[in-house]
């Protein structure tokens, strides 16, 4: 039995940039924020909790090699690119852009309410691929909410240029549920709201997370680890074969 704690990000720990429209805190190395303790986690690059005021947001800006999930946890963001796609993505909505020979784009919150989201930045598998933009939208249902398989490209929605699996995880107050059971050996949980309690079958490994809290850590098994959880849980769940 594997269970290996690698990272812990405390909510409180993280950097923080503010801005008259954005507070936006950075669980890795972000803008001027440098630390080489926390510049990634395997292929995860960036994870951004970000909460935009009304009518203001990102202007055009370029990126390439990259792999950008958008996550919506709260109102809407509007999307435009050099793509030419025009789109909302709303509450449980996510969007993938693969930059690859560069794109262009901008994200504007256009509507009368504050919008929260995570911006999640993925190293690409291959570089220099033709740029493209993906949206869908999350079922609202509880449970685990599949966002991308990598071990199942043929009937995934979304095209993501990594060997990494992601999930949004939905609970009520639970009692040692278990992770999806096709997680890999490196996992990321990041937590939107409410606490988790994980725990290791054998050994006294026991992990408590709350809101904005972050945590790497290596199984062997998916079910080596379970979750306990007493009030409404959501959290972001990447897995990766490699580091």
């Amino acid at each position: 039995m594997v269970f290996n704690i690698i990272k812990i990000r405390k909510s409180d720990d993280r950097f923080l940039s503010r801005r008259d429209w954005l507070h936006s805190m950075h669980s890795f190395s972000f803008a001027e924020h440098r630390d080489p303790k926390w510049d990634n986690f395997g292929k995860i690059r960036v994870i951004n909790e970000d909460i935009i005021s009304p009518n203001a947001g990102f202007n055009t800006h370029s990126h390439a090699n990259m792999e950008i999930i958008t996550v919506v946890t709260k109102g809407a963001i509007t999307h435009r690119d050099s793509l030419n796609n025009l789109g909302k993505i709303h509450k449980d909505e996510v969007q993938v852009m693969s930059a690859g020979t560069g794109i262009s784009h901008s994200e504007k919150n256009e509507e009368n309410e504050n919008c929260k989201l995570f911006q999640i930045w993925i190293y690409p598998e291959k570089e220099n691929i033709k740029p493209r933009y993906d949206q869908i939208s999350l079922n609202e249902k509880l449970w685990d909410n599949l966002i991308f398989n990598y071990k199942d490209v043929k009937n995934n929605k979304l095209f993501l240029n990594q060997r990494i699996s992601l999930w949004r995880c939905k609970y009520k107050p639970i009692k040692e549920k278990k992770l999806p059971l096709k997680i890999d050996k490196y996992n990321w949980i990041q937590i939107i709201e409410g606490n988790l309690l994980l725990k290791s079958k054998d050994s006294n490994s026991n992990i408590f997370l709350e809101s904005g809290d972050g945590l790497g850590f290596e199984v062997e098994y998916g079910d080596d680890v379970s979750i306990d959880t007493e009030k409404d849980l959501d959290f972001l769940l990447f897995s990766m074969p490699s580091l």
